[in-house]
């Protein structure tokens, strides 16, 4: 059993500052405008930079004496929701990482969009979106933070649109369209959640049903299913492999290392609901609070068995998610969207950690840690990849690999960070990833220890969830290889040699993001233990529900065993074969015999996208299907009210009227105002009394109409 804890919340600026200076970065950049690029691009670093800063001193501030927070008192929906901030550790390890990665794309960005349209507007929204990623990780409640989430959504349509080609205004079409579905699926959840819970606080009330009742299906499912869209989780992922290609490169670094990991985030904050125990705040909301122990976590008969199931559909989800992603980004010939489907299989890995998390319950601390620390290491060698694509794209206006080759002699610093943010994701010891896939894997030994030990009817499925990530894990040493030899390593075709004879190096600003991330992935495989001791560590070790020795194992863990190295060699043989199977006639100058690997192609009624657009087509359909029937009714009702309006217009003109004419005028002018104060003062009441309830329903109305004219453009 747990010691009690008690955690105490201070009040601080910080948070606010956080939201305050891309915001105020944003105005900056609209300010110098067109006029002034320069100052208009070192705007947009320094305000980056600048809140990097900020961030880094809250995490140390929250890591070195607790969660901090800051109320947000003009944020209010009458007397029951207020938006306010509030850091634990988690939040801040969140927020961390979205602001390192935000500062190396300005950068990126600062020469990037030299040879782009309507660049004022770029850095705005990227801007505007960082303050909404970042009020995502740092809110106190389901509430505040599907504001924030639904504002990150909407700005970052205009990331995806930027370019304005029919390429990139069908993905932003795609992207709004999954964007407003999983805002409904999400708000239905929350309601759901604040039904059961008593409260959209991240921690259920005392006693709540959230903890005490049966288990909450159908408001997981649509928590779940809401963040997943966001996440890029499979069937949910269509909208992704469109829109990172179709979005300059800065903002494909963004979308891929940041903005999903919001999905991951809020998924995570679901499951830790049913860990964490019930708090109440004092009055002024920042008093002591007391966490329970593991028995006042699973104090409902049966509830720990529900979360562990919970943690399976997840675990599940998870392999789908990374082994189709995998299979996808296999197959592609175009980088952006080979990482595009590489972010959907990444994501995999982090949910895969959280549904450990889940299984595990209390002793999930593995689980966790290794899904924080691949959160961490996808945002920075996907970044990096991004930022490297771009500049290939920047210097050699191409970004089909197989109509590249070479560029190692041409490009040798972007290659030198594309090869080390290669190694990170393959997993190769000295790698980010190496460290955490090592953990992953051992949560889910601990899953199949579990379930073995407690004889569960799931040992068996959760053995073979850990088959599937080794194999996952060697198709991303496939296509990894596959891009960075067709990219940089293979000789470039006779047609193709004279024009990348003429590329040169990308310029200096472009290198500046690309190497701060890579030296980033090199840090965290180097130095694991200084991550996992002073970083995840206590990130991990501060939720409550979880055992103490867990997380203090977890923060102790060795990571360069021999146990450990040798669990790359199957992952990596797989890896190799697949890469050699479709690269061989290039690696050995011969003509290929058979089918390519690489450019495998299935049908399309076997993709997910087109069961989407059947259908929508299919739901159209029946709503002209119903026009059609309904089409004699509406007929006849339109005729039936012509006559009925004739009659009237003819009995007021030959019986009403003349009768009141024949009165005096201010008779008449004076039964007219009495009737209108006799109706405002019976009415007007009733107006202001359920004004919120006619808000809202305009506020449906309005969705409603939106999300079915979305889906007739699509």
């Amino acid at each position: 059993m747990h010691e009690e804890k008690v955690t105490i919340l201070a009040y601080s600026i910080l948070p606010a500052l956080a939201l305050a200076l891309p915001l105020l970065g944003g105005l900056g950049t609209l300010a110098a405008g067109e006029r002034r690029p320069r100052l208009r691009n070192w705007t947009a670093v320094v305000s980056t930079g600048a809140t990097l800063v900020v961030v880094l001193a809250m995490l140390s501030r929250v890591l070195g004496r607790g969660p901090v927070y800051f109320d947000l008192g003009f944020m209010r929906l009458g007397e029951r929701f207020s938006c306010g901030l509030e850091v634990d550790s988690v939040s801040a390890f969140f927020a961390f990482f979205a602001s390192l990665l935000w500062f190396a794309a300005a950068l990126h960005a600062f020469r990037y969009m030299d040879h782009e349209h309507k660049r004022t507007r770029f850095f705005l929204f990227m801007l505007l979106t960082q303050a909404a990623t970042l009020g995502v990780f740092t809110v106190r409640d389901f509430f505040s933070l599907y504001l924030f989430f639904e504002a990150m959504g909407l700005l970052a349509y205009l990331l995806v649109i930027h370019s304005e080609t029919r390429k990139a205004r069908d993905a932003a079409a795609k992207y709004i369209s999954l964007t407003v579905i999983g805002g409904l699926l999400l708000v239905g959840g929350i309601f759901l959640y604040l039904g059961y819970a008593g409260t959209v606080s991240f921690r259920p009330l005392t006693g709540s049903a959230w903890l005490g009742g049966p288990f909450k299906v159908v408001a997981v499912v649509l928590l779940i299913a809401g963040f997943g869209v966001k996440a890029g989780m499979v069937p949910l992922h269509v909208w992704l492999p469109d829109a990172h290609p179709a979005a300059p490169s800065p903002a494909s670094a963004l979308l891929s290392g940041v903005m999903i990991k919001a999905g991951a985030y809020g998924i995570l904050r679901t499951v830790l609901s049913f860990l964490q125990a019930p708090v109440s705040h004092t009055a002024a909301g920042h008093a002591a609070v007391t966490h329970g122990n593991e028995a006042m976590v699973h104090a409902a008969g049966g509830l720990a068995a529900d979360v562990r199931m919970l943690g399976f559909a997840v675990i599940w989800i998870a392999v789908a998610t990374m082994f189709t992603g995998m299979l996808l980004a296999l197959v592609q010939t175009d980088i952006k969207r080979t990482l595009a489907y590489s972010s959907v299989s990444q994501m995999g890995y982090i949910l895969f950690g959280i549904g450990c998390l889940g299984f595990l319950g209390g002793e999930g601390a593995m689980g966790m840690g290794g899904s924080l620390y691949h959160i961490i290491n996808h945002a920075l060698f996907k970044g990096c990849f991004f930022l490297a694509a771009g500049s290939v794209l920047y210097c050699a206006h191409e970004l089909d690999m197989f109509k590249l080759g070479g560029l190692w002699k041409r490009m040798p610093l972007t290659t030198f960070f594309w090869c080390i943010s290669a190694l990170g994701i393959m997993g190769i010891p000295l790698g980010n990833g190496f460290v955490s896939k090592t953990l992953l894997h051992h949560a889910i030994l601990e899953s199949h220890h579990l379930a073995e030990g407690a004889h569960l009817a799931t040992a068996g499925w959760v053995k073979a969830a850990e088959v599937m990530f080794i194999i996952t894990s060697g198709g991303t040493i496939a296509y990894i290889t596959k891009m960075t030899y067709y990219t940089f390593f293979r000789r470039p075709s006779p047609e193709r040699a004279h024009h990348l004879m003429e590329v040169r190096e990308a310029p200096t600003w472009m290198l500046l993001g690309a190497g701060i991330l890579a030296g980033g992935v090199l840090f965290n495989g180097l130095f694991p233990g200084i991550l996992l001791r002073r970083l995840i560590g206590p990130a991990t070790g501060t939720v409550p529900g979880l055992e103490v020795h867990y997380v203090e194992h977890l923060a102790r863990t060795p990571i360069f065993l021999w146990s450990n190295v040798k669990e790359i060699f199957v992952p990596l043989a797989i890896g190799l074969s697949l890469f050699f199977l479709g690269a061989w006639p290039d690696i050995l100058g011969r003509r290929r015999v058979g089918p390519d690997v690489f450019r495998f192609r299935l049908p399309r009624w076997l993709g997910v996208d087109f069961w989407y657009l059947r259908g929508a087509r299919s739901s159209l359909a029946v709503l002209w299907w119903g026009k059609r029937a309904y089409a004699p009714l509406k007929e006849g009702l339109v005729t039936a009210c012509k006559k009925g309006a004739r009659a009237v217009v003819t009995t007021v003109r030959e019986v009403v009227y003349p009768s009141l004419t024949s009165r005096p005028a201010s008779f008449i002018r004076e039964a007219a105002v009495r009737a209108y104060r006799e109706a405002s003062a019976e009415l007007m009441p009733r107006i202001r009394e359920y004004q919120g309830d006619i808000a809202v329903g305009a506020l449906v109305i309005a969705v409603s109409l939106t999300l079915f004219l979305i889906m007739r453009l699509l």
